[in-house]
């Protein structure tokens, strides 16, 4: 039981952290404050799933190797192998399964579908270089005393809660997102809708909007809708005059 615990501690941890490491990246990158992945909360499950494997790769002994340096090389290139398949893999369900590109790499060299990339690998791997030089130790003394706090886990067990009241109201969300890529005949760009519903409230709401993604988003898919039934309405009843 302490074994599943202190998972799910690193998994909360990694999730929160990682979410904070891609506000940073994004906001130098698009000198703005954008909320990354498909939830509302700040958790990336990408980076909760990928830290608690780090961590248990981190651990490993691999005693059949000859020396310490080949076996450090071993655990990181294992690392940013994995970590570059979960981001595949995770890709690859959302453009499959809900028609929607949570990332996009198809501007840079060699990409794979525009989901996974050399330049991005690398970035990757030094990620989990930093983890393991200089987060592996510490958070193992700390994951280890972790178990025995009740605080922490009431924390873990809240966190956990939240996160899958937040999940599925988002899976909702990617559903209703599904349909409307597939009226489109397209795949919807995460980060491109995110921007054209923040811009909508700006110019047809007077600037408000709804706080919180999935109800901005969830509103302005709406709209759309509303939209699109009006124009085809006015269609209709034009050709319909013209027939007359």
């Amino acid at each position: 039981m302490d074994f599943v615990f202190e998972y799910l501690f690193l998994y909360c941890v990694c999730a929160t952290a990682g979410w904070c490491l891609e506000v940073v990246y994004r906001g130098i990158r698009h000198r703005k404050v954008v909320n990354p992945g498909f939830l509302t909360g700040c958790c990336l499950p990408i980076y909760g799933i990928g830290g608690a494997l780090l961590y248990f790769l981190s651990g490993l002994k691999l005693r059949t190797l000859p020396n310490e340096p080949l076996r450090v090389a071993v655990i990181l290139l294992m690392a940013m192998a994995i970590m570059t398949l979960i981001e595949l893999v995770g890709g690859a369900i959302a453009v499959k399964c809900f028609h929607v590109r949570l990332w996009d790499y198809s501007g840079e060299w060699k990409n794979f579908k525009g989901l996974i990339c050399p330049k991005f690998s690398l970035f990757w791997g030094i990620i989990c270089a930093g983890f393991y030089f200089g987060l592996y130790m510490p958070l193992h003394s700390y994951v280890e005393a972790v178990v025995e706090s009740p605080f922490l886990i009431l924390a873990v067990g809240m966190y956990l809660g939240i996160f899958l009241v937040d999940l599925v109201r988002s899976l909702k969300l990617l559903q209703h997102i599904k349909h409307y890529a597939k009226a489109m005949r397209t795949l919807v760009h995460m980060d491109q809708l995110k921007s054209n519903a923040r811009e909508h409230f700006r110019q047809e709401v007077g600037g408000k909007r709804p706080f919180h993604f999935y109800g901005m988003v969830s509103r302005y898919m709406t709209d759309v809708y509303g939209y699109r039934r009006q124009i085809h309405q006015k269609w209709g009843e034009r050709n319909d005059a013209e027939k007359k």
